[in-house]
């Protein structure tokens, strides 16, 4: 019997989320299933909603065990006050439970000072779990050249940190299984090594007058986002000297037309009704062309007349890694952009929405054989993404530049609909 209860905990718990992301979809049939998880999974898909449907019942699995177990210790304890031990322990032979939970309580009914499990046993239990799970999630990341799932867990840099400084504050306060409290202590170390350097060292060009300063603005707007008014009051309070947008649909085409008011400039390129992207410029655009790296996704580039000087600037969105070959043409996407970036003349300035992370090995490779640098260095990693999630904000939009190109200053805006947080940078040469 409390085997049954046990599964059935365990598998209520992934069927109740599941049930939310098939109501969530609308969908019914055979198609509701997989668009239920594909829900669960937010933006990285199917096999993302299932692997947190059985993370959810390996944890609705722990939790059972005290669920019931605890309840029975506590029944008959209570009993033992009013009842004899031993017509309990010969009621306890006939329940049709577990041999080991007949023990659990036949030693709760023979002990009169026997402890229920507390609360503490619990935590300490849970934090154990957590652990264990932060510190594997950790290591994980740093295979991501071998597996999608192992590089999307590069991405949670923060994250872990944050869980591993709660579990080592946890453990320290219980002053128990010192063990745990060395690990927790590693998947501390282990990611705050690969945060703080994005804090370090000061910037540099301070003393820049604003006469030499270069403002871009990026923007994923998200093609389903109909927020047109809040984007461009955004691009007029920042003043940005060039505003860049991905998602750029027809429609989104069409209301940032009034941006032209502001900027005489502008290069735009649709790949289709939902995806495309678009420049606005203050500044003289020339060479403008539209280029495809390893992908039928497409990329704007164009060349800006700037202080006497020429700078090029390449707009980028990969492809999304939430399948195996989206995973592996964006890699190809990566690997292409930063062999063509590595050619160019010219200062350069590498913006867009890259769909990964400065830890995944694959963005660190595209910056090594570019020569680039991410204008985050010195003013912290800058969550861009997801918004709606903020508990798992991760940087996944960039402003790469090349060495001629100083930063004064790089800021996220505010939230204007997207699930995407916009990126403010200004740049000297």
């Amino acid at each position: 019997m409390d085997r049954l209860i046990r599964n059935t905990i365990t598998i209520a718990l992934p069927a109740l989320i599941l049930l939310i992301g098939i109501v969530a979809t609308g969908k019914t049939g055979e198609a509701a299933i997989a668009a239920g998880l594909k829900k669960v999974g937010c933006s990285f898909g199917t096999l993302s909603g299932l692997t947190l449907l059985i993370i959810a019942g390996f944890v609705a699995n722990y939790f059972s065990y005290f669920v019931v177990d605890n309840l029975l210790v506590r029944f008959f304890q209570k009993r033992r006050e009013l009842e004899p031990p031993e017509k309990l322990t010969t009621e306890i032979d006939k329940l049709p439970i577990t041999n080991d939970l007949k023990i659990k309580l036949k030693w709760a009914v023979l002990h009169s000072q026997s402890k229920i499990i507390g609360l503490k046993y619990i935590f300490l239990r849970w934090f154990i779990l957590a652990s264990i799970v932060d510190v594997v999630l950790s290591i994980a990341g740093y295979l991501g050249e071998f597996n999608l799932l192992f590089e999307l867990n590069s991405h949670f840099k923060l994250q872990y940190m944050l869980i591993g400084i709660s579990i080592f504050i946890f453990f320290a306060l219980v002053r128990s299984k010192k063990i745990w409290l060395l690990v927790s202590a590693f998947c501390i170390i282990i990611n705050l090594a690969e945060i703080v350097p994005w804090y370090f060292p000061a910037p540099a060009f301070a003393g820049a007058a604003p006469g030499q300063q270069l403002r871009i603005l990026h923007s994923n707007v998200l093609t389903s986002n109909q927020r047109y008014a809040d984007v461009i009051s955004m691009v007029k309070a920042e003043q940005p000297d060039i505003a860049v947008f991905v998602e750029v649909s027809t429609s989104w085409d069409r209301e940032l037309a009034v941006l032209s008011e502001m900027f005489p400039y502008s290069s735009g390129q649709q790949e289709s009704e939902a995806f495309g992207s678009a420049i606005y410029s203050k500044l003289p655009l020339v060479n403008t062309s539209v280029k495809s790296f390893s992908s039928p996704k497409k990329s704007l580039l164009a060349d800006v007349q700037f202080q006497g000087k020429v700078i090029s600037m390449m707009l980028v969105h990969p492809s999304v890694p939430i399948k195996p070959d989206s995973f592996i043409d964006r890699n190809k996407q990566l690997a292409a952009i930063g062999e063509y970036a590595a050619q160019v003349k010219n200062p350069l300035i590498l913006v867009g929405d890259f769909n990964t992370t400065m830890w995944s090995p694959f963005y660190k490779n595209m910056v090594k054989t570019a020569g680039l640098r991410n204008a985050r260095s010195g003013f912290g990693i800058l969550p861009t993404w997801p918004t709606f999630m903020p508990l798992v904000y991760i940087p996944i939009d960039h402003f790469l530049v090349s060495k001629e190109i100083g930063v004064l200053n790089i800021h996220t805006g505010p939230k204007v609909g997207s699930d995407h947080l916009p990126l403010i940078t200004d740049l000297v040469l």
